[in-house]
């Protein structure tokens, strides 16, 4: 019995204004898994590259993850598109080693940003072809951008809401949001301390509004991370630094591959009290936490110390009584699951004292 090879490993399909070129010579100078590729339309033409991980296993789809770089004169050929840091990132720079399987893009736009109206229909027939080429997950579409490209993220997903699995932003702002449009998107927003003052208000009014539209009054607190968007502002980094900031984030891998766009929309949770690193506290520490599902049916809220889980609640309001903790500085959380099994955590960290009880 002749076994049957899947048609992407035999040819590569031809499609309505694409030219493919591949790499003539593709050397050490990067991964081998690099496929050079042009994209024209209108006139004008892309170039983008296309990381096609190895070893693939038949009947297995994998994630896609999209990289859009910032203004860049010089980023409109393939070699030079190459040497950005955040889609090398997705690989392990040098090392040439993925955590999964992931198919990477990433467009070469030069200056000509990535909202006018050619430009955005350009990377989606690019999108959308490589989904009918390869064994693409469709809930597992991942989109990073850093400052222009930041702008083209939060574009996107007005563009195509529900599309894309995860989103992070990095040193840009949306010129408007739609809070209703992109509240069930996980999104993780990343910006310098340092950077232009506009832009940093402007972040961080983006993200006040579209937390208020998931149950949120509090603003853009950046411990925050039960209620989407999460916010991280990096201290003493500038605009181009957050770029290096964001790919050390030791949470972020985790973060992306965790997300899956299969139309259940993660539940939000947030601690009402005890507050972060406020106020003294001494043991015992009550908590109180405030869970919702968009699909309305949080299943169960549990308590943790670490990986530990010290009590599960599946009835508001859903509290807990931490009894055992000792002086010193403690991280608390909460993990909300919903009654599809996607889950949501808050931390809060506090700091315990002796003294009476607060």
């Amino acid at each position: 019995m002749k076994s049957r090879i899947p048609q992407f490993l035999l040819a590569i399909p031809l499609l309505a204004g694409l030219m493919i070129s591949q790499a003539a010579a593709q050397t050490a100078k990067w991964p081998s898994e690099y496929q050079f590729r042009e994209h024209s339309s209108g006139g004008d033409t892309l170039k983008y590259v296309v990381y096609v991980p190895r070893n693939l296993e038949q009947g297995r789809k994998y994630p896609l993850a999209i990289y859009l770089h910032g203004s860049c004169q010089e980023c409109t050929t393939h070699e030079r598109i190459l040497m950005e840091s955040d889609l090398q990132w997705w690989h392990g720079y040098e090392k040439n080693v993925q955590r999964e399987p992931t198919f990477l893009l990433a467009p070469a736009g030069g200056r000509g940003g990535w909202t006018g109206e050619a430009r955005r229909k350009a990377v989606f027939a690019i999108i959308d072809g490589l989904i009918e080429e390869f064994p693409i997950d469709k809930q597992r579409i991942y989109l990073m951008g850093f400052s222009m490209g930041g702008g083209g993220v939060w574009s996107y997903l007005h563009e195509r809401p529900g599309f894309f699995a995860a989103a992070n932003v990095q040193g840009s702002v949306a010129r408007t949001v739609d809070p209703e449009v992109v509240k069930h998107t996980p999104i993780w927003a990343t910006m310098g301390i340092n950077d232009n003052d506009s832009r940093l208000e402007s972040l961080i009014a983006n993200v006040a509004r579209i937390r208020a539209a998931n149950g949120d009054p509090r603003g853009a607190l950046t411990w925050v991370t039960g209620v989407n968007p999460r916010l991280t502002i990096f201290p003493s980094t500038d605009h181009g630094g957050a770029m290096a900031r964001t790919q050390q984030l030791p949470e972020l891998a985790d973060w992306f591959y965790s997300q899956v766009n299969d139309g259940n929309a993660a539940p939000t949770v947030r601690f009402i009290r005890p507050l972060q690193l406020e106020l003294p506290y001494t043991s015992p520490v009550k908590a109180t936490v405030k869970a919702t599902d968009p699909e309305g049916a949080i299943e169960r809220v549990e308590f943790r110390v670490g990986e530990t889980v010290l009590f599960v609640d599946r009835e508001e309001p859903y509290e807990y009584t931490f009894d055992q903790l000792t002086e010193g500085t403690h991280t608390l959380s909460a993990r909300a699951f919903d009654k599809g099994g996607k889950s949501s955590t808050a931390t809060v960290t506090i700091r315990v004292v002796a003294g009476r009880q607060r």
